[in-house]
């Protein structure tokens, strides 16, 4: 071995080092209660250190990479959007502060894009980049599950949104994906499938369901264009039965047994979603919330003639509409106050996108999300003519970017940092294969035999002068 190669392999382990410590950072995070303007704990200050660095070292590292396509260009965009949003906080004078704490989920958002990046301009592949992921995902949905049972006070009959984990969603697509489109069964799947769907029964909450449903429809919708494309057959279907009707016995057996003990809980999904109002109100609280918050929203913008096109900026002041709070006390008590002032990331990635950015500041999301499904996409294409057992990740951010958006009106994942730092390692994932798909390109070429040069005619003659 070279000391050139010996360099770049100590590099790539100090990288892959970094990837773990940044994927991990946020594995025991949680929603502190907090009040007014008050800041995270001690703890979560840690775990933002741990990942600012270790994701600055990487960027650090592979500096000269960050300009690399394709993926400069999805880079580039978030990038904009974050100076722009800065921008926008100032222009209407949004406290520094509370700008800093909300911004922090996107931030993350591009460090976690920059962090794949280059990892994957440095030939780390897409398995060893989602390995770490998948560890912290299953990990934050136990710890958050613990966490609310030991330090929030819920029980069986209380439980709701207290043990919810911001990584379910991805977990579902990184589900669907591993049982339909990879060559061979992964056991990480079968924990990853208990902790979501364990932490999803015990919460009784309906919204997940949508997630679920868009890892389903666009997993099949991979599988049809990796046929069309040559990377599966059509006995790929047969096939891949068995392990997904095996994974649905192991789920439904879990359930069935914990039901068995806990019949409490059949009971609360049959009133959560057949009788969410308890027999007091027509409407769902949930979506009366929701409602509340949107209204405000756009009766805010709608006091400046440019409120709509550049927004109130990350971390404005907003409300919800008082024309909704009776409704809302029918199922709140009655001395619940709804008139305090709101500044969080809102609960829906588009109304909040709207208020906080304008038209401007959404049609970044809008390229968010565009880009990444074609990013992830292409680099499956990319690597048509070469079969790899990691080839199937390459659908991961598709599918990933569904199961957000199948949720995106009615929650926004993004106003807790593990959502931000998962979905932008999702972002940035396609590189690593296609910069596979750029090296074996270049050793196919570099291999194929070139045809013998003819000989070249002479460029000059020489004619001899005639004798005389």
């Amino acid at each position: 071995m070279t000391g050139t190669q010996a360099d770049r392999q100590r590099e790539r382990k100090w990288l892959q080092a970094l990837l773990w410590v940044f994927c991990l950072a946020f594995a025991f995070d949680f929603r502190a209660s907090v009040d007014g303007d008050t800041g995270g704990s001690a703890v979560q200050y840690l775990f933002l250190l741990a990942a600012l660095a270790s994701g600055a070292l990487i960027a650090a590292i592979g500096h000269r990479d960050l300009l690399k396509k394709p993926g400069v260009f999805l880079l580039a965009a978030w990038s904009g959007y974050l100076a722009y949003a800065l921008g926008v906080a100032m222009l209407n004078g949004v406290p520094l502060g509370r700008f800093v704490r909300v911004v922090i989920p996107f931030a993350l958002l591009g460090l976690g894009m920059m962090v794949a990046h280059v990892c994957g301009c440095r030939r780390i592949g897409a398995g060893q980049i989602v390995l770490p992921v998948v560890v912290a995902a299953a990990t934050n949905i136990v710890w958050r599950v613990f966490y609310g049972f030991a330090f929030k006070g819920v029980t069986i009959s209380t439980v709701r949104i207290e043990i919810l984990s911001p990584a379910l969603n991805w977990s579902f697509a990184y589900l669907g994906v591993c049982l339909l489109l990879a060559p061979k069964f992964r056991r990480s799947a079968l924990v990853v499938a208990l902790a979501a769907f364990g932490c999803t029964f015990l919460s009784v909450t309906r919204a997940l369901i949508f997630p679920m449903l868009a890892s389903a429809l666009m997993c099949w919708a991979c599988l049809f264009l990796g046929i069309r494309w040559r990377q599966f057959g059509w006995s790929w279907i047969p096939k891949k039965l068995v392990p997904i009707g095996g994974m649905v016995l192991v789920v439904a057996g879990a359930i069935t047994a914990f039901s068995l003990v806990q019949p409490t809980m059949l009971e609360r999904w049959t009133e959560r979603l057949f009788d969410q109002s308890n027999g007091q109100s027509e409407s769902d609280p949930s979506l009366l919330t929701r409602q509340a918050e949107a209204v405000a929203m756009l009766d805010i913008l709608s006091a400046e003639p440019t409120g709509f096109i550049y927004g109130k900026g990350v971390g404005g002041s907003y409300y919800w509409d008082d024309a909704y709070y009776p409704e809302l006390w029918q199922v709140y008590p009655s001395d619940f106050d709804f008139s305090g002032e709101f500044w969080f990331a809102g609960h829906s990635v588009w109304t909040w996108a709207l208020f906080s950015g304008g038209v401007v500041g959404t049609l970044f999301y809008v390229a968010l999300f565009a880009g990444v499904m074609a990013l992830g996409l292409g680099s499956v294409r990319a690597n048509a003519h070469f079969p790899g057992p990691d080839n199937f990740l390459g659908f991961l951010p598709f599918v990933a970017a569904w199961c957000i958006l199948s949720e995106s009106f009615t929650s926004n994942p993004f106003d807790e940092r593990l959502a931000g730092l998962i979905f932008g390692l999702m972002a940035g994932l396609p590189q690593a294969l296609f910069t596979r798909a750029r090296d074996l390109r270049a050793l196919r070429s570099a291999a194929r035999p070139r045809p013998a040069r003819a000989a070249s005619p002479p460029t000059s003659y020489h004619h001899p002068l005639p004798q005389t």
